[in-house]
């Protein structure tokens, strides 16, 4: 089934999950029976990811996104499985063009040791529910040259060595996250959740890992659905991780 969406179309804004926030009111009124709002920009002064870090992006040459939908359905304590659906439909998209990514938890996409895509996920609540949730995604596609970072970028140009068309790229990013959230909704959590973990980088592998006291070995062993992320250390003991306290070196 295909989900109903609105896309507005920016130049520029500072951010598109403060754009999309400040102007949701007006955007589903002008769009009532959409399941989903979109907000694109050409360039972005403002862009942030996740652990507060900032997006770089030339202008004009990637992906910079926000979407906004309101899944009611969803109990705050398995707000994570909507993180996993976007992080699958990225996955799922770009295996259409022949790019095999992988997940690193929580949703970022990586070819390798290069990063290609970063998700940041904002959840408002009410009550017990999700009450709406701002998903921004910066994927990298016709970029070649990357400033020098921690985390070295890649794009689908670099990987594909050709131009793609950007408006391609997004249709079908929309139509595969559509896919995952019906999913969701219709409360397949398990089938989501496997196919999360069949692509998520360290599962059931030992890898390199740091926290706040220093670095380890570990295998990732569970991710629950709040999002904490289980890892078995070589020592058998096993670690419980919230966002920001342990980092996967890749």
């Amino acid at each position: 089934m295909a989900n109903r969406y609105f896309i507005e179309r920016l130049q520029e804004v500072d951010s598109t999950n403060r754009y999309i926030r400040d102007e949701a009111s007006r955007l589903w009124s002008a769009s009532p029976l959409s399941e989903m709002l979109v907000v694109t920009c050409e360039r972005q002064t403002a862009g942030r990811g996740q652990r507060g870090n900032v997006w770089h992006s030339g202008d004009g040459v990637n992906l910079l996104f926000s979407i906004m939908v309101r899944p009611t359905f969803l109990a705050a304590s398995q707000q994570f499985l909507l993180s996993e659906a976007v992080a699958l439909a990225l996955h799922r998209a770009l295996l259409h063009y022949g790019i095999d990514a992988t997940l690193k938890w929580p949703n970022d996409i990586y070819v390798g040791s290069c990063k290609l895509a970063g998700v940041l996920v904002e959840l408002d609540y009410s009550d017990s529910s999700v009450e709406q949730a701002i998903i921004g995604i910066g994927l990298n596609v016709n970029q070649t040259a990357f400033p020098t970072m921690d985390k070295q970028p890649v794009s689908m140009k670099n990987l594909l060595h050709r131009t793609l068309d950007r408006e391609e790229v997004l249709a079908r990013l929309l139509h595969s996250f559509g896919h995952y959230y019906n999913i969701l909704s219709a409360g397949e959590y398990d089938a989501l959740h496997t196919a999360y973990k069949s692509a998520l980088l360290g599962f059931g592998e030992r890898r390199l890992y740091a926290d706040a006291d220093g670095t380890f070995e570990g295998v990732i062993e569970e991710v629950e659905p709040t999002g904490y992320l289980l890892v078995r250390r070589n020592d058998g003991s096993l670690s419980r991780y919230a966002f920001k306290e342990v980092q996967q070196i890749v």
